[in-house]
């Protein structure tokens, strides 16, 4: 969910071997904010540096930065799995990994490792709580409250918790079940005291678009790039990325398309932004391109929402035995994926079948994800 301030995985930014933190700042520019759109479009997307490039905003490399990454993970894979810590740094680090490469794998071994983790410290409140968030990933809401209960009950008998984590968490936990009213302020008038700090800006830009206000919410993701005041790509490829998102919600394919092309610049192997490229390439006519980039997530991620995509475009390109060949592995991939995560996966999987015309399927996985 994008209704997150700090979750610990932002943590993982100190990978990039320099990362800091925003300093204090004055609330953002009111003024900005009270500027109206102009041409069925949000002013704020016409400025050169929304989104920023590589030479305008300087981050890490890719290279760097997932190498940092990958070689933290190989380290705690050769450590005590059976310490808690080591289990719980280990989880953390898959699922940065997962947020970025889009490996299922990871995020299934990351749940693994701190259920097996909670057996031997059930009363760590830390592990709890991780294991509330990784809950809330895979749609296991009921679970994750749960799990926050028993947070709040180890924190009520003095254990220590991270209040900004906590805090993040519910807000997520009431954005996916629905619960509004259990949000505060922020979300229900983000103009208000815009805080000058990149998460908060980036929060309060989704709750924008929650509340169908495309121009503020396109206002704020400027603002929170602005007062980006770290090194790691991850972080402003996401902002770009959710930026796109929310052009795309409203029809606007043409002006997304440089925000996820931005993000993929920035981060080549960040999945969400290339998958978001190749579907608004295709939308513009651009088969060929959209082709080699579905092929590149493809095999970088094993994902079968990307692969029915590609068999869409194989049938809509006359090519019809590869479109079915592509087809019959996605449906494979989906059973399996549902099998073992139905909550997690069901409403990416509706929305497949749906696509595919087999509507009863896609009917079952909708109501189970209501």
């Amino acid at each position: 969910m994008l209704w997150r301030c700090r979750s610990v995985w932002f943590g993982l930014l100190l990978l990039s071997g320099c990362a800091s933190t925003p300093p204090t700042a004055p609330t953002a520019d009111a003024g900005w904010l009270s500027q109206a759109p102009t041409d069925g479009l949000p002013a704020v997307l016409r400025l050169p540096n929304w989104p920023a490039t590589t030479e305008q905003l300087r981050t890490t490399s890719e290279s760097i930065y997932l190498g940092n990454l990958d070689a933290r993970i190989t380290q705690l894979e050769g450590a005590d799995h059976h310490n808690a810590a080591v289990a719980q740094a280990l989880a953390s680090s898959l699922l940065h990994r997962y947020r970025i490469i889009g490996r299922w794998p990871d995020a299934e071994r990351a749940g693994a490792l701190l259920q097996s983790a909670l057996t031997s410290a059930p009363d760590s409140a830390p592990l709890q709580l991780d294991w509330a968030s990784w809950l809330t990933l895979v749609h296991r809401f009921a679970e994750a409250e749960e799990a926050i209960a028993r947070v709040d009950a180890l924190h009520s008998r003095g254990a220590v918790v991270d209040a900004a984590q906590l805090s993040s968490l519910r807000s997520e936990l009431a954005l996916a079940t629905g619960c509004y009213d259990c949000l505060g302020d922020a979300f229900h008038d983000p103009a208000v005291a815009a805080p000058a700090e990149f998460y908060e800006l980036a929060n309060r830009a989704h709750a924008a678009l929650l509340h169908g206000d495309l121009d503020l919410s396109s206002r704020l993701y400027f603002e929170a790039q602005r007062h980006y005041r770290d090194v790691g790509p991850y972080p402003l490829a996401w902002l770009h990325v959710q930026q796109g998102i929310a052009l795309l919600r409203y029809g606007h394919c043409e002006a997304a398309e440089p925000f996820f092309r931005a993000a993929h610049e920035r981060l080549p192997a960040y999945a969400l932004a290339t998958e978001h490229l190749a579907e608004c390439v295709l939308e513009r006519l651009r088969g060929d391109e959209a082709r080699a980039l579905y092929e590149a997530v493809i095999v970088q991620t094993g994902n079968p929402e990307f692969i029915g995509a590609l068999a869409r475009l194989e049938l809509v390109d006359e090519r019809p035995e590869r479109a079915e060949l592509l087809r019959l592995q996605a449906d494979e991939l989906w059973a399996d994926w549902l099998q073992s995560a139905p909550q997690a996966h069901a409403q990416h999987a509706a929305q497949y079948y749906l696509d595919s015309g087999r509507l009863e399927w896609a009917r079952a996985l909708a109501e189970q994800n209501l």
